[in-house]
């Protein structure tokens, strides 16, 4: 049996947003080529930024998980998939 869990709205229009803009995928993508301690610092950072700046706490919540290295990979393999297409 497998246990679906429902992916936060926020995360969601992040991952739609990297489909769309060329350059944020790109970024995105580039930062595979970082350590995992890496990427998540580097995520964490942009998540205080974004808090500092207001943005909308879902897509603060969206960034702060992607520190998550099995996140961060799963999203990663759905945006090849769906640039692919």
């Amino acid at each position: 049996m497998r246990i679906e869990r429902r992916l936060p709205e926020g995360l969601i229009r992040f991952t739609h947003a990297l489909v769309e803009k060329k350059p944020l995928r790109s970024w995105f993508v580039e930062l595979e080529n970082l350590t995992a301690s890496r990427r998540r610092v580097a995520f964490r950072q942009m998540a205080a930024q974004m808090s500092s700046d207001k943005v909308d706490p879902e897509l603060i919540a969206a960034v702060s998980a992607l520190a998550r290295p099995d996140l961060y990979a799963a999203v990663l393999k759905s945006l090849r998939e769906l640039c692919s297409q």
